[in-house]
Formats: C-alpha cells, sequence, structure tokens
C-alpha cells in the first residue's frame, strides 16, 4: 500500500489567541515555499521538513506539520501526488482507515499522530509536492501566455504555476548567459555591454519576486522592456555564441597592425581597410558589419606582414654582431686562463644557443628579449671566469 496517497492533513487546530509568532511563522513557510519553487521550479515536503529542521528554525516535525496543516485548510497551499492535486475540500477521499467524524475533537497531539501515521515514511516526503493555489484570473493569464509565445514560443498548458515555471526557467536561462556574456565584456573591447546591462537588470527585478500572481503582474507589466531584451538577446547570443571568435581575430589584428599604422597609410587600400576595421571595433553595434572583418584583415595583413619582416631581418644584424662581440670576449678569457675543454663549453654555449634563437626570430620583441637574455649570460659568465 502506498503511504502517500493516504496523506491527510486534518483539520485546523482549535488553538485560542494565536500570537504574532505563529503568524510569523505561517509566512516563513509560505515564503519558502515561494523562493523555493521560483529557483527551483517546485517544492517538495521533504525539502520543506529539512530547511526548517535544522539552524536556525529547528522546528520539530510535528511543529513543521501543524504549521503547513494551517496554510493547507486556509487554502494557501495545496500538495500534489502522483500528479493529483490535494485540496481540502476533497482530502476525505485521501484518507482511509480512519473514523472522519472524530477528527473535530481531536486534540492537536492526536491530528498529527493521525499525519505521521499517514505519513510514517519521511523516505516517501519527496514525493509530496506543494504548490500555491491558482489565484490569477483567466484574462490575465491569456494574456500572459500571449507574451510569452511571442518571447520564447508556444507555451502549452496555461496555468498559473505551469506559465510561472516556464517563465522562469527561461528568464534564469536568458540571466545566466548574459552573466557570461558580461564576464567575457568586461575584458576587452566588446559590444553590447549596454544592452547587457539593461537584460541583466531586468531579469533580476522579475526572478526577485516571488509570489505567482505577483510575478506574472510584474511580467505583463514590463511588456515593452522585455521585447526589447528579447530582440537584443537573440543579438547577443548570436554574437558572444557564435561570432566571438571573429572579434577576437579583429582585436588581435589591430594590436599587430598598431604598431605600423604610419606605414600602412602610405597605400590608399590598405589605409581605407584599416580606418573600417578601426570604425567597426569602436561601433557599439557593430553586428552587421562583423562579416566584413575577414576580407578587411586579408587587405591590410599582407602589407603589414612583409613590414614586419624587414623589421626583423633589419634588428637581428646588430644583436647576432652584440652577441659574436660577447663570444669574443668569452673567448679571451677562457684562452688567458687555458681552460680545458668542458669549461671552454659550458662557458659558450648558452650564449651560441641564443645566437641561434636569435636568427629564428619571427619578431622584434623576441629579439630584444633574447638579447637580454645574452647580457644576462654574458655577465654570470665572465662573473665566473674572473
Amino acid at each position: 500500500m502506498n503511504v502517500i496517497k493516504n496523506i491527510n492533513m486534518g483539520y485546523p487546530q482549535q488553538t485560542f489567541d494565536f500570537d504574532q509568532s505563529h503568524t510569523r511563522d505561517l509566512n516563513k513557510i509560505l515564503l519558502f515555499v515561494d523562493v523555493w519553487i521560483a529557483d527551483n521550479d517546485r517544492a517538495m515536503l521533504d525539502q520543506l521538513v529539512n530547511h526548517f529542521s535544522i539552524q536556525p528554525d529547528k522546528w520539530s516535525e510535528t511543529c513543521i506539520l501543524e504549521l503547513l496543516n494551517s496554510l493547507f485548510q486556509d487554502d494557501k497551499i495545496h500538495f500534489i501526488i502522483d500528479g493529483k492535486k490535494i485540496l481540502p475540500e476533497n482530502v476525505k477521499t485521501h484518507f482511509s482507515g480512519t473514523d472522519l467524524s472524530k477528527l473535530p475533537f481531536l486534540q492537536a497531539r492526536e491530528i498529527f499522530s493521525v499525519v505521521r501515521t499517514h505519513l510514517s515514511d519521511p523516505a516517501q516526503w519527496q514525493y509530496v509536492e506543494i504548490t500555491k493555489p491558482e489565484k490569477v484570473e483567466e484574462p490575465e493569464l491569456l494574456r500572459t501566455q500571449h507574451l510569452v509565445k511571442k518571447l520564447f514560443g508556444d507555451v502549452g498548458e496555461v496555468s498559473q504555476n505551469s506559465l510561472c515555471r516556464y517563465l522562469r526557467r527561461h528568464l534564469r536561462m536568458w540571466k545566466n548567459d548574459l552573466e557570461m556574456f558580461q564576464k567575457v565584456a568586461g575584458e576587452g573591447q566588446y559590444p553590447g555591454t549596454n544592452e547587457i546591462r539593461k537584460g541583466l537588470t531586468l531579469t533580476r527585478k522579475l526572478l526577485n519576486v516571488h509570489d505567482p500572481c505577483e510575478f506574472i503582474e510584474t511580467f505583463i507589466n514590463n511588456e515593452d522592456q522585455l521585447s526589447d531584451a528579447c530582440y537584443y538577446f537573440a543579438i547577443l547570443e548570436n554574437f558572444y555564441k557564435n561570432r566571438i571568435y571573429i572579434w577576437d581575430a579583429l582585436i588581435k589584428a589591430l594590436e599587430n597592425f598598431k604598431p605600423n599604422r604610419p606605414v600602412l597609410k602610405e597605400d590608399p587600400d590598405v589605409e581605407k581597410a584599416l580606418e573600417k576595421l578601426c570604425k567597426i571595433l569602436a561601433d557599439p553595434q557593430p553586428y552587421s558589419m562583423i562579416e566584413e572583418i575577414w576580407d578587411l584583415i586579408a587587405i591590410v595583413k599582407p602589407v603589414n606582414d612583409l613590414i614586419v619582416e624587414k623589421q626583423i631581418a633589419y634588428a637581428k644584424s646588430p644583436a647576432v654582431k652584440k652577441i659574436e662581440k660577447m663570444i669574443d670576449k668569452i673567448v679571451k678569457m677562457l684562452e688567458e686562463k687555458k681552460a680545458n675543454s668542458n669549461t671552454r663549453n659550458k662557458s659558450l654555449f648558452p650564449l651560441q644557443t641564443v645566437k641561434k634563437k636569435i636568427n629564428t626570430a619571427l619578431s622584434i620583441q623576441s629579439i630584444a628579449d633574447y638579447l637580454d637574455e645574452a647580457i644576462a649570460q654574458f655577465e654570470d659568465t665572465m662573473d665566473t671566469l674572473a
């Protein structure tokens, strides 16, 4: 026999002088249900019991069930078991094996003894879903459905809770993607930062509304902002997920072209292409021009490569001569010291290695770095031989 199917929360406890503490406890449970459903799509009984049974609340299971019973009987919460909603008015059909006529006269302890009898296995609580009553009127639901379909596609079932679940799932995806876009945009010269910021402000505003009725109302009241956000999100998603590698190539190319820009401008076609690349990089909404980037880089890069190649060749010769002078000084000292072959090899090998590196270097910066390395090696060797 499935214990869960016999769930019963009993009749509300006949308690006089309900104090503010009791009301606060009820509201804490309602808030937990709203927030948990908002963040996780659904709230289960075991999650709620686990939450309130630890610090700082540290409520007993009996206390938690008492509070749930009050909310259930006041139609503030419902239960879903095996896909079927359990309402206060039909709870008797789910309460088997008990003389219901005696329930109104039972004391609180006896009521919850019955509850525990029918929920005797806490492991089964993970299958009891807690939900909020459907309060939104049909006109608002239809209006919400129309807006949802416009933004995210057909939602299917039209009900308060299903709409909220569907909406929150998509808004969370928006938020997660926008946060990722923002992280990338914050690291360099990337477009869409203003649209990303506005989209995050809107999604966070909506997701911070936890009550289902208030959430749907807020969603409807932000229709214009949502339409704008949807339009820009599609553009941003395409850029940051599919085309950002082109943008990275643009940034890298302009960095490489920058040192030689005065020389590059001597060619009118190259100058024109270079100016267009700079214009695209500076444009806050460059999306329609991104496909031009490869062709523009292809115009500038060969000319820049030729310039760099000549610069590298020009820089290699004096660097090699400097290292050869260092080698000559070390050889002279080795001869004065009448050093053996092992000492000679150990002293000369580092500079000879750096000389080879300079001859195969592919950038001026590499040549400068290798030359610094050679000077350090020379000074160490001279100190050793002194």
